[in-house]
């Protein structure tokens, strides 16, 4: 791979690291990061944001030209980009990061967040045909968190929300700075998408600031992005991706403690979120955390 870097990007290389599934190096003070994609096509989509981004002053990761002037290079059945880290501030996520990607992009393709997390529901319950009395944890588990993404949906369906920012599709074990800043993880999405992912990486921390949470809320006007934001609050896709990395035997099954165990802080939760938003009916009628 130095070879190859060398070959077509006139970066010379002393070392890769790896850490994680992650491959990177160091050029002078810079790290760049080597990114390994199985087919390049909707590549233009991410380059065309990270570029558009940096240029307002966000510092988000940016791919690098190879000598052809081109941001991706064919590898025997794969293709490599270079993806340059620009913030040099401390890896933590805050809200201020967040409000910085409130941006509107017309020519992006908005992610559809309804069929993304049916498709999850489907694919986990598909797989889980095939087992009986495999993974315990799991059986006994995943009907309460299928039962939230199911009001999840629901809430989403009733309503006409806008894709109105910028989020990031990011899970809790690799929720920092260096992925939040990576083009790859960007969506088009409701401005209250990130938000909630980061109140729930905060739950499963320990360390929500109940007092913040309370301005945020109160401080948006628009009714269906606090529809948006309570639905997304239901819907636990770090729960189902630990799930599916326990079907592929990449994550032990005793790694769902980390969620059913905060099943009480997380009702708690919604419940305090469901008080500030009693006067929405649609939030309203979800009867069953008031038991």
């Amino acid at each position: 791979m130095k070879n190859f870097i060398k070959a077509n990007y006139n970066i010379y290389p002393s070392k890769i690291f790896k850490n994680g599934n992650k491959y990177f190096f160091f050029s002078g003070n810079e790290k760049i990061f080597i990114i390994k994609l199985n087919k390049s096509n909707n590549i233009n989509e991410k380059i065309n944001i990270s570029n558009r981004l940096y240029g307002l002053g966000i510092p988000v990761s940016t791919f690098l030209l190879n000598n052809k002037k081109e941001y991706v290079c064919k590898k025997d059945d794969y293709y490599i980009m270079l993806l340059k880290y620009n913030d040099i501030t401390d890896n933590q996520i805050y809200l201020e990061d967040i409000y910085k990607y409130d941006k509107v992009f017309n020519d992006i393709n908005k992610f559809n967040i309804i069929q993304y997390w049916e498709e999850t529901i489907d694919s986990i319950e598909m797989e889980l045909t095939e087992y009986n009395k495999e993974y315990p944890l799991l059986q006994q588990s995943i009907d309460y968190f299928i039962g939230l993404s199911e009001n999840a949906i629901e809430l989403l369906n009733h309503i006409n929300y806008s894709n109105n920012s910028l989020g990031h599709l990011i899970n809790i074990d690799e929720y920092n700075r260096e992925n939040y800043s990576n083009p790859l993880n960007i969506i088009k999405t409701n401005k209250m998408y990130d938000i909630s992912q980061y109140y729930k990486y905060h739950l499963y921390n320990n360390s929500i600031n109940y007092d913040e949470l309370y301005v945020i809320l109160n401080n948006i006007k628009d009714t269906s992005d606090l529809i948006f934001f309570y639905a997304s609050m239901l819907f636990q896709e770090n729960y189902f991706n630990c799930v599916k990395e326990i079907i592929l035997n990449k994550k032990k099954e005793e790694d769902l403690y980390r969620y059913i165990n905060n099943i009480k802080n997380y009702k708690e939760l919604l419940k305090y979120i469901k008080s500030i938003l009693h006067n929405i009916s649609l939030i309203n009628d979800i009867e069953w955390l008031d038991k």
